[in-house]
């Protein structure tokens, strides 16, 4: 007996090529996730433990999250101009072109803190970094975790992980303030340090910035979920 419904072969195939399309957009963005999650933490162990190998392990692999960042956008356009997605599937469209830029910065900043662990390794005081050394771990370790919980909410469409990661920036933030007085009185105390210093307080705040990369790109997942944008919530409650 024949289908009541008939079956279009092409639209069979537009949706099968857009599924996949979609997914493969979605694993682009994770495997970048990965590795600017990688290139913070090992960006940071050159910093600590004054490794200039890995120091210029990460600056060479800065052109990948480049390539990332291209592909994805390409991936993206293409998404929406071919297939012409509504609802989630075009939340997520829009949402990948957020966050491959918050990935990049992660990335740019990973870069800045790399060059920082070569200066160090090329003769820089070690003394400012030294001083707040627990501090810097501290943030490393909580900007790598609000990462990976970003990157794993987006491949797990979970926003219960993403709604984490927000709560943990307000942790980060106190880390921060508490690493930046310690390297002002450290200043005070002697000023052979102040370009070092300098120096430490960009680290810093090149973790803290992360950190706020990191909770963006959770707000997009939260978006992609429900429609709900978080970005334009959290500017009314600031203002």
């Amino acid at each position: 007996m024949p289908s009541l419904v008939d079956t279009d072969p092409i639209e069979g195939h537009t949706a099968k090529s857009f599924d996949t399309a979609l997914s493969e957009l979605r694993l682009h963005l994770v495997s970048m996730g990965g590795l600017a999650i990688d290139q913070v933490a090992s960006s940071m162990r050159a910093l600590l433990d004054g490794d200039e190998s890995l120091a210029r392990l990460v600056l060479s692999r800065e052109s990948l999250i480049n390539d990332f960042e291209r592909t994805i956008d390409r991936e993206a356009f293409r998404l929406i101009a071919l297939h012409q997605p509504v609802a989630g599937d075009l939340r997520m469209a829009k949402a990948a072109s957020r966050i491959v830029v918050e990935l990049e910065r992660v990335g740019d900043e990973a870069k800045k803190i790399a060059r920082f662990a070569m200066r160090l390794a090329g003769g820089e005081p070690q003394g400012p970094v030294r001083a707040v050394a627990r501090f810097l771990r501290n943030m490393a370790n909580l900007t790598a975790g609000m990462l990976r919980e970003a990157v794993r909410a987006l491949d797990e469409a979970n926003t219960d992980l993403a709604h984490g990661v927000t709560s943990r920036d307000a942790e980060l933030d106190e880390e921060f303030a508490a690493a930046l007085r310690q390297l002002l009185t450290l200043a005070m105390q002697d000023q052979r340090f102040l370009g070092a210093t300098i120096d430490t307080v960009f680290a810093l705040k090149g973790l803290e910035r992360i950190g706020d990369h990191a909770k963006n790109i959770a707000e997009q997942v939260v978006f992609v979920a429900s429609g709900e944008d978080l970005r334009h919530l959290n500017q009314h409650k600031e203002g």
